[in-house]
């Protein structure tokens, strides 16, 4: 897996920036040095040569670290093996900080597969320097063991601390594009809880609506023609209604946190006359002064509603009765001294049982009414569902004072 850098990568830019203005002073004295002490132009040349091929690497790490490090291991591999006056290595050239700063940047961002191999190449190349240092040491003029082990050492530890420090970098950034990708899930997720949600509590409502008005329309009528019209109207609902449920099956997912969009209050009147047909009566009583309502709660307040009249009509059998109650002078919370607002959406249960989809008696097993429970929840508020002769949604809401 090949991490990519960010597109602010501005430690790097700056690092490369050093190299080209810092290092080659540094490298074209040594070079000096070299002449004076009797180095040959093949010699110079080679240093030359491979110190270029070294910044070069470094600038072109950052669209391609796979072959800036191949090209940086080839030069050092020359500065290791070119004869330099005394006994030490040519690896020791300032521009070669540059494969150091290849190397990490193709282990920190390259492709995963070069990761081990690139500590091998390096701890290979820290091995060919010791070996070609030991070769060129003068006979007459033994050195003391430790100098060449010592610079070994040294080698190795740079070597091996680039490395570790760029596994650390390449490790946090994986961590850093996994979270991102689990963001985009969750994000993904709660947009699609949220489709899910406005189909159900829009189109499923409308649905049940035009199946109840239909059914009620049908018992009205004396005309065979028209009765089986409004049947098959009553019918074509149905069948839109569970192809909904299907869709909503392959929507379904964790739903947010945070309430919906703000249905408004106002609109709570005409959701109720809507449901209202000659075979279903529905009434809204309003007790107390209206209150403002945080946003979220509101919002749960509307959709319990919704929910209560659209599973009336869904589940029990015609004749209807529903009451929706709106309580804005309940009680206070003992001890909690908040204002709230009760709300109860009561039916008497019909003239017979309840249809199939009826949700057992358990409270919140539908799908409906467990999403008006998460708002209502979400909202700081609490919900309950009382099983008696017929069903009653209650909820009790925040408020935030006088409106």
């Amino acid at each position: 897996m090949q991490i990519r850098p960010s597109g602010d990568d501005y430690a790097w830019r700056l690092l490369v920036l050093l190299s080209a203005t810092v290092l080659p002073p540094g490298t074209l004295a040594l070079l000096v040095a070299m002449a004076l002490s009797g180095a040959d132009t093949v010699q110079l040349v080679a240093v030359g040569v491979a110190a270029t091929v070294l910044h070069i690497t470094a600038w072109r790490a950052a669209p391609q670290p796979v072959r800036a490090f191949v090209a940086a291991a080839l030069a050092m591999v020359v500065l290791a093996l070119v004869p330099m006056p005394g006994w030490s290595s040519g690896v020791l050239t300032p521009s070669s900080l540059c494969f150091l700063l290849v190397l990490w940047r193709l282990v920190a961002v390259g492709p995963g597969r070069w990761v081990v191999p690139a500590l091998a190449t390096a701890v290979a190349g820290v091995a060919l320097t010791g070996t070609a240092s030991t070769l060129r040491e003068p006979a007459d003029a033994r050195l003391p063991v430790w100098m060449p082990v010592l610079e070994a050492t040294l080698l190795l530890a740079v070597v091996v601390g680039v490395w570790v420090f760029a596994r650390v970098v390449r490790a946090q950034r994986r961590r850093a594009v996994i979270q991102a990708s689990q963001r985009l899930a969750a994000a993904r997720r709660t947009e699609r809880a949220e489709i899910r949600r406005d189909l159900h509590d829009v189109i499923a409502h409308s649905l049940t609506l035009v199946v109840a008005q239909a059914e009620a329309a049908r018992v009205g009528t004396a005309e065979r023609e028209t009765e089986r019209a409004l049947a098959q109207v009553a019918d074509t609902a149905r069948a839109a209604l569970l192809g909904l449920r299907g869709m909503l099956r392959v929507l379904d997912a964790a739903p947010s946190a945070a309430g919906d969009v703000v249905p408004s209050l106002d609109g709570l009147p005409a959701l109720v006359a809507a449901a209202t047909t000659p075979m279903h009566r529905v009434t809204l009583t309003q007790r107390g002064d209206r209150r403002a309502m945080p946003a979220d709660a509101e919002s749960a307040l509307v959709r319990l509603v919704q929910e209560g009249i659209t599973n009336a009509l869904r589940h029990v059998e015609p004749p209807l009765s529903l009451a929706v109650d709106v309580d804005w002078d309940v009680e206070l919370d003992e001890g909690g001294g908040r204002d709230v607002v009760q709300v109860r959406v009561q039916d008497d249960g019909g003239s017979g049982p309840r249809a199939a989809g009826d949700p057992g008696g358990s409270p919140g097993t539908g799908s409906g009414l467990a999403g008006a429970a998460r708002r209502v929840e979400a909202a700081g508020g609490e919900f309950a569902v009382v099983r008696g002769r017929g069903w009653t949604l209650c909820a009790r809401l925040p408020t935030v004072g006088a409106a």
